[in-house]
């Protein structure tokens, strides 16, 4: 893929009938999923049964393996009678950097892009139901030659591509929450693509909606209720600034409380799940790095699995 694959230089996609089968039955009726995200043992292909045992998963989200490991994992989702998700880079190349979707510079944009494109025709290939990407690019600190409108711009420029790519795949493509961006943070941007892009879907990622409200000062339930309906999978984990610098995705636990600078999950699961239309993927998206033992993830996830299934 080069830049010119928006004016239908791409090669086409093929999508498997036993693929198209299987997903007409599962979007055929409303129901909430429970995954887990390999991120929890990052490239570790010997972890993922003991991931699985976390919740008694069914349903994988999949990203950041390379292309001699990718096989292995996809191998063990067979065997396992699993369904999966893709989260981009897949496969993860050894250059791989941040993701720069709305990037003003070309080159570090469509290398995001072209990353994006590879983890469709990877999702094609394995027949994976939905694809992931973030947006927008994070930028630290205002910078004197960007504007708010250039931004945007961009994520229409970088949705109208991925609208296009994920139709010729048939595969979903929902944008993820990404921050801080001085430029790109507050709700009515993000309902501005959803709305532009109807082909797109928008998974709700907690602990960056949560570092993006403290950064910004926004309304976090005010966010995911614009964006509910939008809304087809969330990423569970916590954050505050000082844990997610040192330890990035920390597990959802019912100790972690929001007077202590935690994210609300209860309250925000509670206000997406209220607005809901669709069927939705909760996937529990942890770090391997977090000391945490087995039971106390497994608090978590039962305590998150109790809050969905109240609503």
């Amino acid at each position: 893929m080069r830049k010119g694959a928006g004016s239908g230089e791409t090669e086409g996609f093929s999508w498997p009938r036993s693929v198209i089968l299987q997903k007409a039955v599962i979007e055929c009726c409303y129901m909430i999923e429970f995954s887990i995200s390999t991120s929890f043992i990052r490239a570790d292909v010997s972890g993922l049964r003991q991931l699985m045992s976390l919740g008694d998963f069914r349903k994988l989200e999949i990203g950041f393996y390379d292309e001699e490991t990718l096989p292995l994992v996809m191998d063990f989702a067979t065997q396992e009678g699993l369904r999966y998700g893709f989260h981009d880079p897949l496969p993860r190349l050894p250059h791989d950097t941040y993701p720069f979707l709305t990037d003003p510079d070309d080159e570090k944009r469509w290398r995001t892009l072209d990353s994006m494109y590879r983890t469709l025709q990877t999702a094609v290939h394995y027949g994976a139901e939905y694809v992931i990407g973030h947006i927008p690019s994070v930028i630290w600190e205002p910078q004197v030659s960007l504007t708010e409108e250039r931004i945007i711009e961009l994520a229409h420029n970088s949705c109208d591509q991925l609208t296009l790519w994920s139709e010729e795949a048939g595969i979903p493509f929902a944008l993820e929450n990404v921050g801080p961006n001085p430029y790109f943070f507050q709700v009515d941007a993000f309902v501005e693509v959803m709305e532009a892009h109807p082909g797109l879907e928008f998974c709700l990622d907690i602990g960056h909606l949560h570092l993006m409200s403290v950064y910004a000062g926004f309304d976090s339930l005010d966010f995911v209720t614009k964006l509910a309906t939008y809304t087809s999978i969330i990423h569970v984990y916590n954050a505050t600034p000082e844990m997610y610098r040192k330890y990035h995705h920390v597990p959802a636990h019912p100790s972690q409380r929001p007077e202590n600078g935690w994210a609300d999950i209860p309250a925000i699961l509670e206000c997406v799940l209220a607005y809901q239309k669709a069927s939705m993927t909760v996937v529990f998206e942890y770090s391997p790095q977090y000391p945490a033992d087995a039971a106390f993830t497994k608090e978590g996830i039962e305590w998150v699995k109790g809050v969905v299934t109240e609503e």
